[in-house]
């Protein structure tokens, strides 16, 4: 599907913080070629769905740099919607 926006659900491993009110934040995210990524704010926290990939839970508006995304939390595991190249998408 050239061109279409392909997209795709990539598992990460998340390093976190839990408060003493069993609140969540994560820190940062491990891509799966070993980068670790700095999560410099948490911009809104809700329950929502991913319509891109599927999936539910936690979604975490976070910032990396001058990047804005989501990251889902999806007990027990963490995903970002990962956008597929024209030459990767099928």
């Amino acid at each position: 599907m050239k061109g279409t926006g392909s997209w795709r659900k990539r598992y990460v491993s998340v390093t976190t913080r839990v408060d003493e009110d069993g609140h969540i934040r994560p820190l940062s995210i491990q891509w799966y070629d070993g980068r670790t990524y700095a999560i410099d704010d948490v911009r809104d926290v809700r329950r929502a769905s991913s319509r891109k990939v599927g999936g539910d839970g936690l979604c975490y508006t976070i910032r990396i740099g001058e990047r804005v995304t989501q990251l889902f939390y999806e007990d027990p595991r963490w995903f970002v919607q990962e956008a597929l190249s024209d030459e990767v998408a099928c």
